[in-house]
């Protein structure tokens, strides 16, 4: 069984760092995300981009008094925090908006100082899916997509004090006792109205919401364009479900090209994934711990590499690239080479992280783990978008539904399935 290290959705970023295949196709990755939905980033909930921005309100609130904190560590805490309050409401159930059910476990002290540590909470939260979404939607100002360097826009401020209207923690608003928890408050934070406030199972106020709807699609250039259009099309998406790449009213040709274009390349990048498991998997197996090239390939090997090529095929079908120098129809073309092993080798080559190549043979690089378990899908059964579209239009249709109030719907919905 082989598992496909990037899922058909394509994110950029992956859980374990250790085991990222880039196959230097990183800018083509990104891009093709961005012309989806540009600036989106990861998010597919309102909440989590209302906590980022609390987190760096707070975090400039508290640096105004003279503590030495930065964004990410007090936007870190607060999810956390909120995160840890969620799960002792919910008894600990696992909930696709939460992170760190494990880690989380019997953590008794809610004190920042305990909660702002780096061992407390996730190594990957959910702010990082949002370092490009706050510029992006105008909500803070900085240079770069660095998160320390951030600083709330008036929209984030906005935000923020619609976020946190009408709930009060020990007499206090929102972000005024955040601010008194980062400066040492020891009073516990376990109180309903900071739950109600800043827990990701608690809708977002609408007011709140309504910012960041008018952030995604205020503006006249084109990308603000592809996401007022992009709203639109998966907000009559259920409806009229698009599986068949006819094009939709709602897109530019340019901008249902791009997206076409992307899902192919996802596509085969997912082939070349699934080839370079299946080949790790007999290295796993091989008595010698490797691969020699002159000795064949098993049947395994054999039917991905065909999978591989026929994606490859598909992708150079549709005679549009818009990838930074090209690089889709590069790897594209790596696949459609004469010799079957040329194409293992220079997709191994291409990985260099989990297998390399020695001397024309595969051996085990840094990363190699062994035999591959199969990963399901996220959306697997939901026929909604033609295969393979950028996992932002899924982000971008969920958040739709937020925006709606239909998103504790849809979520019992797809745990029911």
């Amino acid at each position: 069984m082989t598992s496909v290290n990037w899922g058909l959705l394509g994110p950029e970023m992956l859980a374990s760092e250790r085991r990222t295949r880039t196959l230097g196709v990183g800018a083509a990755v990104r891009a093709f995300n961005d012309l989806a939905v540009p600036s989106l980033g990861g998010v597919k909930y309102s909440k989590s981009i209302f906590l980022a921005c609390l987190g760096i309100y707070v975090a400039e609130k508290s640096r105004e008094t003279g503590a030495q904190v930065s964004n990410i560590q007090v936007t870190n805490a607060i999810e956390a925090l909120a995160s840890c309050l969620s799960y002792r409401m919910n008894g600990w159930q696992s909930d696709p908006r939460l992170q760190g059910n494990t880690k989380l476990r019997g953590k008794e002290d809610l004190s920042f100082k305990i909660v702002s540590q780096h061992n407390f909470y996730v190594t990957q939260p959910m702010r990082m899916a949002t370092v490009q979404t706050l510029p992006g939607l105008g909500l803070v100002e900085g240079k770069g997509e660095r998160f320390n360097s951030y600083c709330l826009s008036v929209h984030g401020v906005d935000l923020v004090r619609a976020g946190c209207e009408g709930f009060k923690c020990h007499s206090n608003g929102i972000a005024d006792f955040l601010v008194k928890w980062v400066l040492g408050d020891a009073r516990n934070p376990n109180q309903l109205g900071l739950l109600q406030a800043i827990s990701p199972l608690e809708e977002l106020a609408q007011g709140a919401k309504g910012i960041i709807k008018e952030r995604l699609v205020s503006g006249n250039d084109d990308n603000a364009k592809r996401r007022r259009n992009a709203l639109t099309w998966v907000g009559n998406i259920a409806e009229t479900p698009c599986v068949n790449w006819k094009k939709p009213n709602e897109l530019t040709d340019e901008h249902f090209k791009d997206i076409q274009s992307g899902a192919y390349f996802f596509m085969l990048r997912d082939k070349i994934m699934q080839l370079l498991d299946v080949v790790e998997t007999d290295v796993a197996n091989a008595k010698s711990g490797k691969l020699v090239m002159s000795e064949g390939f098993s049947i395994n090997v054999v039917k991905s590499l065909s999978n591989v090529k026929s994606a490859a095929d598909q992708f150079i079908s549709v005679q549009h690239d818009p990838s930074p120098e090209k690089l889709a129809t590069l790897l594209a073309k790596e696949c459609l080479q004469a010799s079957d092993a040329q194409i293992i080798l220079s997709l191994v080559d291409r990985d260099n992280v989990v297998l390399k190549v020695r001397d024309k043979e595969i051996v085990k690089g840094p990363a190699f783990g062994g035999t591959q378990a199969e990963l399901e899908e996220e959306y697997q059964g939901v026929s909604l978008f033609p295969a393979g579209v950028s996992y932002r239009l899924w982000n971008l249709h969920v958040l739709n539904l937020d925006f709606n109030g239909q998103l504790e719907l849809w979520l019992n919905k797809k745990e029911s399935v």
